[in-house]
């Protein structure tokens, strides 16, 4: 069946040197059809490792159904339409409505840039599905650091850096005013900021 040999259904017997066997007993299941026989008719030869007859049968396609899971990913709740998974398989009509997940189909790491995994629904990936089931993935924005530094006559000065940390894609507008005296303010750079997914980028 789908050419692998069922040990259970092989049948043994015996014949007369040279007797000619046409028939052999039909053990086709539902949901497969004859494909081919082999060695058929047999002439018995006197060696009995070689009076073999093969009988092959296939799926019938024509008695089957297509089963179906669905992926969906969402990015701050909202369903990436364009990013949905649908998975379908073939099986016979008397199988059970039930598929396989291929996991490593499923990306819960870096599907979006700047965005990390918040949840799936079900909690646990599952291994087995019904057919119809949706697997959702959810992604949220992440969180990134950004440095203001401060230079006095185009010389830092490390002890006045700042670090925190802002969502990805927030826009950053102010900082801690660190004048002192005898300086006036000559210029900005890079603010306002947008937050990128480069930490090393994220400088005021």
């Amino acid at each position: 069946y789908d050419n692998v040999k069922d040990d259970s259904k092989t049948e043994t017997a015996k014949a007369t040197y040279q007797d000619v066997v046409e028939n052999y007993v039909d053990k086709n299941i539902t949901g497969y059809k004859l494909e081919k026989t082999e060695n058929l008719p047999l002439t018995i030869s006197e060696k009995s490792e070689e009076n073999v007859i093969k009988v092959y049968y296939i799926i019938d396609e024509d008695n089957t159904k297509e089963l179906s899971y669905t992926v969906e990913y969402y990015k701050e709740g909202t369903k990436v339409e364009e990013d949905t998974q649908v998975a379908k398989e073939t099986v016979q009509v008397l199988q059970p409505d039930t598929l396989t997940v291929d996991k490593t189909s499923i990306n819960t790491t870096d599907k979006y840039v700047g965005y990390k995994l918040e949840k799936t629904e079900p909690t646990i990936i599952p291994d087995i599905v019904n057919n119809g089931d949706v697997i959702k993935v959810y992604y949220v924005k992440d969180e990134y650091g950004y440095t203001v530094e401060y230079y006095y006559d185009n010389v830092k000065d490390e002890s006045k850096t700042e670090t925190s940390k802002a969502i990805y894609q927030d826009v950053i507008e102010n900082y801690i005013d660190k004048n002192i005296t005898g300086y006036k303010l000559e210029k900005t750079e890079s603010l306002p900021l947008t937050i990128s997914e480069n930490s090393e980028e994220n400088i005021i």
